[in-house]
């Protein structure tokens, strides 16, 4: 990799041009992986020996048919002359393995295996030919040098893409963008009509009582629909919202992210680890934070509350501020520290760094937010956890997590170091470049080139990806049909990044074609899930940087220190845009549901100071002791509001 620096961008901050080449592959499989391959097949090679051992010796057809179901599953039942129970046997062991990858019971797959080994000893009758013995033996084998042949062609076309991909690479260079020097360094938008629509399915969410989840997916609690998911989309949404285009205003934006992540803590969303650590990792331990793994909540939380408290107050990171309750005898108390910590611990203990989301299973994507966890706590709370692991966590995504094309690979299981292709495709690439630029931005925009270069189609600003099954998969709700959910990772990905042309080509794509289910002044994508539509939010208030510049460098001190709204009816008031310089206050308000007469609460104000204001009732308002105020205003249209 190759950097030169620019002092100043077009946008008044300091910029790096990085060229980022693939590395080159130092075998067929990465180091790790091939460790881990090589323990697992020795593990069956011992097996496969055992089984056989009965037939060797010439032991009667119970057990030769035993050993033989331990060799291959279904193996004794087709040497038994069963061959249609034996392929009964084969796919209920396959149907195993999807459950263990769907909720991590790792006890399974065995125990399937089990079971049909020893029913074959049960049917056995005559003496099994010796040709199914061999037939048997040899067919695990074969099946395994196979899938070794088959890899080694494709690892060698993927090497020769990868070369031919670095002879372009070699002329590209990337933004990586620095701290921002100044406060008008981050830009702040106002929000469209259409853009505060789509804002208010996410709050309406989030602002119904705790313990209600109306309008929420209701299908499981250990997939992509699982009502943590969407409630983790939901925070980051609100806060990207309030990140982007209303900084001085906490209000409702505040009390959704807040209830979000309160809700996190009810056992009906965090419950789900007693039975994965029970059956995924054999552990009656049913803390969710203390055990090992289960990124799936500390990192995705963690980055919740990493967001809310850099944008708002510090009430997660107090002792006890992240209670996770089982019941009323039973409860964890824990804090942003705790989520930190464990995520730091499960990496630093993980030979790949990466470390699980489910028993067993690694994702790229899920660690990304256990990076940006520990990027935001190192901000707030003066940490080192971030220097301590990114040099291994980059090395891991570079060799471990790549394939030589280019493609991040998105899931690795930890005890076998098996991968499918499934989990590279674009919708995966697009959301791990995403998530990646934080902590990782070199690795970032070069996926999102990759992806654009080879990907994606743009034609007339309108945006398409590739036909396949993965692209058309929703997986708030598991449904098969139009790819919304790609291109609103296009949208969070390309904004993100910088790359305004296709960010724009799929949020126009998406608002020309989807159906928009609208009541009540609230939009949402009326075919998509609630997850790809919260996704949405994310995607549409993104900008440049968003997600670098709010985990990296946070608010600049004005944004901390000056006056600010602190309070608004909602939906009566809709804030497009709040920000303050550290002395005035600029607001751009719409009604939410008619005209009204309604009062704003300001705080952050000059103790018993006189401030002048434009576009209120009153022509001047003095601060309290508190350094508080009441503006009541007649809002009817569009209005903008000053006070300084």
């Amino acid at each position: 990799m190759t950097t030169e620096i620019v002092p100043q961008s077009a946008q008044g901050r300091a910029v790096r041009r990085v060229t980022v080449p693939l590395p080159e592959p130092r075998g067929v499989l990465p180091p790790v992986t091939a460790r881990r391959m090589r323990r697992a097949l020795l593990g069956y090679a011992v097996a496969w020996l055992l089984g056989l051992l009965p037939a060797l010796l010439g032991a009667g057809p119970a057990l030769v048919a035993l050993g033989l179901g331990v060799v291959l599953p279904g193996g004794g039942l087709f040497a038994t002359g069963h061959p249609l129970w034996a392929l009964v046997a084969v796919m209920a062991f396959v149907l195993s393995l999807v459950v263990w990858w769907f909720a991590a019971p790792v006890v399974l797959p065995p125990l399937v295996w089990l079971v049909t080994a020893v029913a074959s000893a049960f049917v056995a009758a005559d003496n099994v030919p010796e040709w199914r013995v061999v037939t048997v033996a040899a067919l695990a084998p074969v099946l395994l040098a196979a899938a070794h042949l088959v890899h080694r062609v494709r690892h060698a076309a993927q090497v020769r893409t990868g070369r031919a991909l670095n002879a372009r690479l070699a002329e590209v260079r990337f933004a990586v963008t620095g701290p921002p020097a100044l406060p008008t360094d981050l830009p702040v938008l106002e929000s469209s009509p259409e853009d505060l629509a789509r804002l208010r399915y996410a709050l309406d969410l989030a602002l119904q009582p705790l313990d209600e989840f109306d309008g929420f997916t209701h299908l499981d609690q250990y997939r992509e629909a699982a009502l943590r998911y969407q409630l983790n989309a939901l925070g980051y949404g609100v806060a990207m919202a309030q990140y982007t285009r209303t900084p001085a205003f906490t209000g409702y934006l505040a009390e959704a992210q807040a209830n979000a992540i309160a809700k996190m803590l009810q056992r009906r969303v965090w419950g789900y680890w007693a039975k994965e650590n029970a059956w995924g990792n054999l552990s009656t331990n049913r803390d969710p934070v203390a055990n090992r793994e289960n990124i799936m909540l500390t990192g995705f939380q963690g980055l919740m509350v990493g967001m809310y408290e850099t944008l708002n107050d510090d009430r997660f990171s107090r002792p006890g501020g992240l209670t996770y309750r089982w019941s009323d005898t039973e409860a964890y108390p824990h804090d942003f520290g705790a989520l930190a910590a464990s995520i730091h611990r499960n990496m630093t203990g993980s030979d790949y760094t990466l470390f699980p989301c489910e028993p067993n299973w690694i994702y790229s994507i899920c660690n990304t937010y256990g990076l940006n966890t520990l990027i935001s706590h190192d901000r707030l709370h003066g940490t080192d956890y971030v220097p301590d692991i990114l040099g291994r966590l980059r090395h891991s995504y570079e060799t471990e997590f790549l394939r030589p094309d280019g493609r991040i690979v998105g899931v690795r299981a930890r005890h076998l170091g098996l991968s499918w292709n499934f989990w590279a495709s674009p919708s995966i690439q697009l959301n791990t470049a995403y998530w990646l630029h934080a902590g990782l931005p070199e690795i970032a925009h070069r996926t999102w080139w990759l992806l654009r270069e080879n990907q994606l189609t743009l034609d007339g600003g309108r945006l398409t990806l590739p036909l396949r099954t993965s692209n058309r998969l929703d997986p708030g709700d598991y449904t098969l049909g139009r790819d919304t959910f790609g291109l609103v990772a296009v949208t969070m990905a390309a904004r993100e990044v910088g790359d305004e042309e296709y960010a724009a080509a799929a949020q126009a794509t998406l608002d020309e074609r989807e159906p928009v289910a609208s009541a009540h002044g609230v939009h949402r994508y009326g075919e998509a899930s609630g997850l790809t539509n919260l996704y949405g939010v994310l995607g549409r208030f993104g900008r440049p940087s968003g997600l670098r510049d709010l985990l990296n460098h946070g608010a600049p001190p004005a944004w901390r220190t000056g006056p600010r709204l602190a309070g608004a009816a909602y939906p009566d008031v809709l804030v497009a845009r709040a920000v303050t310089d550290g002395h005035a206050l600029d607001l751009t308000l719409r009604p939410g549901a008619g005209p009204v007469r309604t009062t704003l609460e300001l705080d952050r104000l000059v103790p018993h100071r006189d401030y002048a204001v434009t576009g209120a009732r009153v022509d001047s308002v003095t601060a309290d002791a508190g350094g508080r105020a009441l503006v009541e205003v007649d809002l009817g249209a569009r209005l903008e509001l000053r006070l300084n």
